[in-house]
């Protein structure tokens, strides 16, 4: 959940980023599919051997957030994995005498294509410099369950000029694993249609609208795609206040719906709502801009009814705040970065001082890097990317959700109890038969009807920030008449 004592700045440089998103950085990249029995004029391709007194240093593959291949001419280990189906930029480092001249960067795969970039030397490769490496664009459907490759740096010439520094490995391909199956994020965009004022607004949830919140989502999670679609407009007529009031109401109506639709199990709920003409009118004296139930138990999946999330749709903050708010419902915690974040919403395993991404980034929309100065998505600071840490995390746990559920209860309903900060409960109602599959019970209860008192397991989910949470308990025979459970040290009472 985005900070409740957020400056009005906040979040605002992003809309540059996203128009940046439909268009190409001057140094994006020229890859063609190479054919060596035809130079495209009829006659004989030139003869292309290892570029002389060039070395190639190292080899990265960029998905989202560097991963190195190899350096120094042996394969590098990385923490960062390889996601089959996803677009990817490969860069080779190298040093020569020779800068100015032009060169073919060539990667050969292991399905047999041939892809070729042209590119002019420079003296030494750097991380922050694009065009002082030989870039090479790799499509998605390239990549499957190993990358096999190997890179060369060409030049025209006879065969006995070529020069081993300028390919690696020096002969056959080296694999890599993909840990990363293809992987489709799945979102229906719920918006509500906000009568509280009397204007009816809703969110622009048109084809070109839905396409920003698309890219955003594609460039910082590790997936094949991302599909996207809105369901109908839901008619509301609860303030929706800056300071949290009413949040609560919209995120119960959004558990409803998902569960009411009958969606499969991996599509995420979003709610969006406008509940101002602006974002200045809305946001002016500081604001919440969405809030999610941290849905992080069990760790491997989570709760798959809770795959929902809620979000203002000021343009200006919208699509960062989805990819923000949809990480909760993937089970991220908050990266230490940024004013008003809770001490418990912290991840105390976040690995980079300042909630940074600690490592170079790439942009597969609009080819632009990324510094590793930049700031994780699931803080509140500016200048927000995907740290390798996250990166990781949500491909762990997007892997896993496709996975059949080991455990699932089937056999009776459920019992949604809703509370705020200090354990007053805000409301209680029946969810209906769906499945529980896989929680893990953190909580017991004491189940009070007419044939006298029970004690049944269930579990308690925390907001992303929002003092409070939901209690979700399977029902009884019996109609139950009060429910009581201790929460954080506190007495919950549920009583009708």
């Amino acid at each position: 959940m985005l900070s409740i004592r957020m400056l009005l700045h906040r979040r605002v440089l992003g809309l540059v980023a996203l128009i940046a998103a439909f268009m190409w950085a001057a140094c994006s990249v020229e890859t063609t599919i190479n054919d060596d029995d035809d130079d495209g004029g009829g006659g004989q391709a030139p003869n292309l051997v290892g570029a002389a007194d060039v070395n190639i240093r190292e080899v990265a593959i960029y998905q989202g957030i560097k991963r190195t291949l190899s350096v120094n001419g042996a394969i590098a280990a990385s923490e960062v994995p390889l996601v089959a189906g996803r677009d990817a930029l490969v860069r080779v480092f190298y040093s020569t005498p020779r800068a100015g001249t032009t060169v073919t960067g060539r990667i050969e795969l292991g399905s047999g294509e041939v892809l070729d970039s042209p590119a002019v030397l420079v003296a030494e490769s750097t991380d922050e410099g694009l065009e002082t490496t030989v870039n090479i664009n790799v499509p998605g459907a390239l990549i499957g369950a190993t990358f096999d490759y190997r890179v060369s740096i060409l030049e025209e010439g006879p065969n006995e000029n070529d020069n081993a520094a300028a390919h690696y490995p020096a002969a056959g391909l080296e694999s890599h694993v993909v840990e990363g199956p293809q992987n489709t994020f799945r979102v229906v965009m719920a918006p509500f249609q906000y009568n509280a004022d009397g204007s009816g607004r809703v969110p622009d949830m048109s084809e070109p609208a839905l396409e920003v919140y698309r890219q955003r989502l594609m460039q910082l999670y590790p997936v094949s795609n991302v599909e996207m679609r809105a369901r109908a407009p839901i008619p509301w007529s609860g303030a929706i206040q800056p300071n949290g009031q009413g949040w609560q109401e919209v995120g119960i109506e959004l558990f409803g719906l998902r569960n009411q639709d009958g969606e499969s199990a991996d599509v995420y709920y979003y709610a969006i709502f406008n509940p101002a003409d602006s974002f200045p009118q809305f946001c002016g004296q500081g604001c919440l801009l969405g809030v999610t139930l941290l849905n992080a138990d069990p760790p491997d999946v989570g709760n798959p009814q809770l795959r929902v999330a809620l979000g203002v749709g000021f343009p200006e903050v919208g699509p960062d705040t989805a990819a923000h708010e949809l990480g909760h419902s993937h089970g991220r915690e908050h990266a230490n970065c940024g004013p008003g974040l809770d001490p418990n919403s912290i991840d105390q395993n976040f690995p980079h001082a300042g909630g940074q991404i600690g490592t170079w980034g790439y942009d597969i929309i609009n080819g632009q890097l990324m510094p590793p100065t930049m700031t994780d998505i699931m803080g509140y600071c500016d200048n927000q990317w995907i740290s390798d840490y996250n990166f990781r995390a949500l491909l762990d746990r997007g892997r896993n959700v496709n996975l059949p559920d080991g455990v699932v209860d089937e056999g009776h309903g459920y019992q949604l109890i809703a509370i705020d900060g200090e354990g007053q409960v805000t409301a209680w109602k029946d969810v209906g038969t769906v499945p529980a599959a896989r929680i893990r019970n953190n909580i017991t209860a004491a189940i009070f009807s007419d044939v006298g008192p029970t004690q049944r397991e269930g579990t308690f989910f925390r907001y992303d920030h929002l003092p409070g949470g939901w209690i979700i308990l399977p029902k009884t025979e019996q109609e139950t008449t009060r429910i009581e459970v201790v929460v954080d040290g506190k007495l919950v009472v549920a009583q009708r």
